[in-house]
């Protein structure tokens, strides 16, 4: 390990996402202890992507490498990075393998990030995480995109640069319970959805045309049935079903355009994507 840091000047920077433990505590005593290790501490919990966002800002170095602190992200895999990049790449991405015992999120996973793919033209590969090296024009250019709802995993291949996949096998949870619940990964779904596609709007469109479409030919249907036959049309059926279809496609499509809406009306009010109550003092004056 130590072999790959020859020459490297490092710095550990710690993010502190509003956790409710001694988090706070350990992290004071690992930066009073060790020169370059150093922490933020935000005010409340911002999430997992302002997390990682604040490291990457925070940091100075010449290459950025995040992961996360669970240990699932194996730091025997660091050297590899570091190596990569030593023979000019950019970027250097690390890919999860399918885990034993969670085939069904794996599969959902991947399901996702094809989709999200094809509809955002943007190369995300399947089972990418978000342990990764930057380098520094990388991560400059990251820091340059001052979106609110930031989505790394989409942002990082939308940049370009010279880029290189590393696989990897995940390692069992080193302790505690994982946050990131059903909620929050739907939110994030959704994140990366709205952030990078506007493919909702254009079904929108479609829907309304489909719909449309519908009511007209069910139009020609009940006037064929008024001119052409003696069949007596009480209509209550068919009318409540029009009914539901078309406010159910109002309703959807009232439901899509405020994600957007939603999305729109937090980047204009300029908010910080977190607030940081405490920082190391290397930290204090860091943007």
């Amino acid at each position: 390990m130590r072999k790959a840091f020859e020459g490297l000047r490092l710095e550990l920077i710690l993010v502190n996402d509003g956790s409710s433990d001694r988090t706070l505590e350990m992290l004071q005593e690992e930066s009073e202890s060790f020169a370059d290790v150093h922490y933020l501490s935000f005010s409340r919990n911002f999430g997992h992507q302002p997390a990682l966002a604040a490291g990457i800002e925070h940091a100075t170095g010449d290459a950025v490498i995040s992961l996360d602190g669970d240990l699932q992200h194996p730091p025997e895999l660091i050297p590899q990075l570091i190596e990569r990049w030593r023979e000019g790449y950019d970027i250097v991405y690390t890919v999860r393998m399918a885990n034993e015992g969670h085939r069904l999120k794996e599969f959902v996973s991947r399901s996702f990030y094809q989709l999200l793919r094809r509809i955002s033209g943007v190369d995300i590969s399947p089972g990418t995480a978000d342990f990764r090296l930057l380098d520094r024009r990388a991560a400059d250019a990251l820091k340059s995109c001052d979106e609110h709802f930031i989505f790394i995993r989409g942002m990082v291949p939308w940049l370009g640069f010279s880029k290189l996949p590393v696989p990897y096998e995940a390692e069992p949870r080193h302790g505690g319970e994982t946050k990131y619940l059903t909620g929050s990964m739907i939110r994030f779904a959704l994140d990366g959805i709205f952030a990078f596609s506007t493919v909702p709007l254009r079904l929108i469109s479609l829907l309304g045309a489909l719909t449309v479409g519908l009511g007209f030919l069910y139009g020609l249907y009940t006037l064929g049935v008024r001119l052409f036959t003696s069949q007596a049309e009480a209509g209550w059926t068919s009318l409540v079903v029009v009914i539901l279809i078309f406010s159910g496609a109002q309703m959807l499509s009232i439901g899509i355009l405020s994600e957007y809406v939603g999305r729109i009306y937090e980047e204009v009010k300029s908010r910080p994507r977190y607030v940081i109550a405490e920082a190391s003092p290397a930290m204090e004056n860091q943007p």
